[in-house]
């Protein structure tokens, strides 16, 4: 079984960059000798983790599955419901999984997002300057100021929180938000577009399993 390393003892960064190879290398194997390895990762289809999840699953004989939320994930990981977990890093509640006695970091590697941005519905906010309801995960809201347009800039927002970004335009669609902080997929999935938009990001993403299974 996985034990902890003092970070007293840890070695220098090259070997550190050596054994996480190692352990990918070792990952990619089990997969390999036994096919239908059950992950898990935040839904619906259309979220970054969906996608990233699913080039995993179609290169390694993964089955894919989706939960409402990071808790939802964690949840199951942990009651063996499924063996490993898919956590982006830049996932507010990620020392959740880091910190588990139960859980160990199998693997971590680099995938890019798709676009993300600020989505509209039919109507195109109204003029003045009340306040603007929007819908957006907590951890990209930051990206509504990065890319607003100057014509809304500084008008107050309302924010409506999503679970994910398909969940934040499916709420403008549903009239629920006027605009929404989500990702290509969930423009195109909802029959939004785009008011502005910017490049995806390059995610550190962290696979988590067992402790007792590593």
């Amino acid at each position: 079984m996985a034990t902890r390393t003092d970070p007293a003892e840890l070695p220098p960064p090259g070997a550190l960059a050596a054994e996480y190879t190692a352990r990918w290398d070792d990952l990619v194997g089990r997969w390999a000798a036994r096919p239908g390895h059950t992950l898990a990762t935040l839904g619906p289809a259309g979220t970054s983790s969906a996608l990233v999840a699913r080039r995993l699953a179609d290169g390694h004989g993964l089955a894919v599955e989706l939960y409402g939320s990071f808790d939802d994930v964690l949840d199951h990981l942990v009651d063996g419901t499924v063996e490993f977990a898919l956590v982006p890093s830049a996932y507010r509640g990620l020392t959740r999984f880091h910190w588990h006695g139960g859980l160990r970091l199998q693997a971590f590697f680099s995938q890019v997002t798709p676009e993300y941005g600020i989505a509209v519905g039919d109507a195109a906010p109204m003029a003045g300057d009340g306040p603007l309801v929007v819908a957006a995960m907590w951890e990209v809201r930051h990206i509504y100021d990065e890319v607003v347009p100057a014509a809304l800039r500084g008008r107050p927002v309302e924010w409506v929180d999503a679970a994910s970004t398909q969940r934040a335009a499916q709420v403008v669609a549903e009239g629920g938000a006027e605009l929404a902080v989500t990702n290509a997929p969930g423009v195109r999935a909802h029959g939004l577009r785009w008011l502005a938009r910017r490049p995806g990001a390059d995610i550190i993403w962290t696979l988590f399993g067992r402790a007792e299974d590593g």
